[in-house]
């Protein structure tokens, strides 16, 4: 009895206790840290001990404040004045001595302004919508056209049909539009006569302008601004006055002033149309944010994975002569690392498809972008789960599907009322592989598209993570969203894997 006591305290302190100790150097202390920092408007960047501090400030605010003289030494110590700048300053600082002196610090209320405790204030932002409006799921307006722009040489059809016309309210201002534009197969085209170019080329091109040199390039500026101006306004005191300005403070022909009289005219027309356009050419847009695209990915790649990976496992779990080589095959991607995977598909996307389809943008297509990163993260995840799927298959006795055989039962129902429940524990793993990796995600959409996901909306939660901390200085903020995905990977994969549990056990 004495020995299997001391046998089971060998066994704790030999393996038990060690392994322990690693969990809690590796995992609950880094937690702990990343709780602390996720109450603070930590930078990323300073320290809780600053490096260097004016004599002036020093002194006043920490060591007036210290009560013990030993910590007044010991911070002294540590913190050496240096004339030539007026500063104290400190050098590497590691293990119980940094920590004292963290302690001292904080006892005499000292904290950096980029590392102070804000409390909840990060968890409330990220709730309250107080972070970027590209992190949640919003509509919003996309303007088309801007009134002080020149008129686009040519618009694609379905927006100019779909979204200008569709938003105008009245019969006149379609019919403005359709003298302005004409249609063709794919665009709207502007007449040469509405040109902007052309129209102000008639004013450039007056003799006094660009042949005698006697009116000033600048002033003809001025010109074209005024009664482009007039013309949004649709102004005529504004147009004659800018017009009848230029003519008493220049002098030119009679024919060169009815000529600028003319095209004055025709810009200021044109104005009217430029506000149109730019009042109705608006589209109402989703944009699924780092929130919504996260969602959007792990339901995605969770669902297609998983049909994709048991389908490959329901044909190479037939007796075929080449099923060894095909599931090496369907096995290969997941060998190959994640960044090679998305720097491969990227050259596909951005090189080979857009040569063969005709197709411009495919990964730069925000509507095209989202469903191609779940593809290529299927096509290397399904091979995994295949071969749990396969092993799940093989594990299943013969006996089961001869009885069902014998039964009468069809294949349909041999694979809805045998294959189907018996799969289930290999099926329980797959779904928290699957759940766990989608949620998990970076390194693919990193490599594949970059800063550039937040045009595309194709921002993971992990990689918004990734830039908060390391781009926006919001190390803070960012381990706050990190905590937030910790739990809810926490609570969606338990919840999954009770769910699953529970029908195992019925079985």
């Amino acid at each position: 009895m004495v020995g299997s006591k001391l046998k089971r305290w060998l066994y704790f302190w030999v393996f038990v206790l060690p392994a322990l100790a690693a969990y809690a150097m590796f995992f609950i202390n880094p937690f702990a840290q990343g709780i602390r920092i996720s109450f603070t408007n930590w930078d990323g960047t300073t320290p809780r001990t600053p490096i260097s501090m004016a004599k002036q400030q020093f002194e006043e605010q920490v060591l007036s404040r210290i009560e013990r003289e030993e910590d007044r030494e010991f911070l002294l110590q540590i913190y050496s004045f240096d004339p030539a700048d007026d500063r104290y300053k400190r050098y590497e600082l590691i293990g119980r001595n940094r920590n004292r002196v963290v302690r001292i610090l904080n006892r005499v209320g000292y904290r950096p302004e980029s590392y102070r405790y804000v409390g909840l204030k990060n968890y409330l932002d990220i709730f309250t919508g107080g972070v970027e409006e590209r992190f949640y799921p919003r509509t919003y307006s996309k303007v088309n056209y801007n009134q002080n722009s020149s008129l686009p040489l040519e618009i694609p059809r379905q927006e100019f049909e779909k979204v200008f016309l569709a938003n105008l309210r009245s019969e006149a201002e379609g019919d403005l539009a359709s003298e302005v534009y004409t249609p063709g197969e794919d665009v709207y085209t502007l007449r040469n006569e509405f040109d902007e170019f052309t129209l102000e080329d008639r004013i450039w091109l007056l003799p006094e302008v660009d042949v005698e040199y006697t009116v000033p390039p600048g002033a003809v500026d001025e010109l074209i601004a005024g009664v482009r101006g007039a013309g949004l306004a649709q102004d005529r005191n504004a147009l004659e006055q800018t017009v009848s300005q230029f003519l008493d403070s220049y002098t030119l022909s009679e024919a060169s002033a009815a000529e600028l009289r003319e095209a004055a005219l025709d810009i200021y027309n044109l104005g009217e149309f430029k506000r149109l356009l730019a009042e109705n050419w608006i589209e109402r847009k989703f944009e699924m944010g780092v929130v919504g695209f996260t969602l959007f990915f792990m339901f995605f790649n969770v669902l297609f994975s998983n049909i994709l990976a048991f389908l490959l496992a329901l044909a190479l779990d037939q007796k075929l002569k080449s099923r060894t080589f095909l599931r090496t095959i369907f096995f290969l991607p997941n060998v190959l690392s994640m960044i090679v995977v998305a720097l491969v598909w990227s050259f596909v996307f951005f090189n080979l498809m857009p040569a063969l389809t005709g197709i411009e943008l495919w990964m730069g297509d925000p509507a095209k972008a989202p469903w191609l990163i779940v593809m290529v993260q299927v096509w290397r995840e399904a091979g995994y789960l295949m071969v749990i799927y396969l092993a799940g298959l093989q594990s299943i006795p013969t006996d089961v599907h001869e009885a069902a055989l014998i039964d009468g039962a069809k294949p349909r129902q041999k694979l809805r009322y045998v294959t189907l429940p018996l799969l289930i524990p290999a099926l329980t793993i797959c779904l928290f592989l699957s759940l766990s990796n989608s949620l998990k995600s970076f390194d693919l959409v990193y490599a594949m598209v970059g800063p550039s996901g937040y045009a595309l909306g194709t921002v993971p939660f992990v990689m918004d993570i990734f830039f908060d901390a390391f781009a926006k200085r919001l190390a803070g903020l960012a381990t706050a969203k990190a905590m937030l995905l910790f739990f809810a990977i926490l609570l969606i994969t338990g919840f999954q894997l009770t769910v699953m549990k529970r029908k195992e056990v019925r079985l």
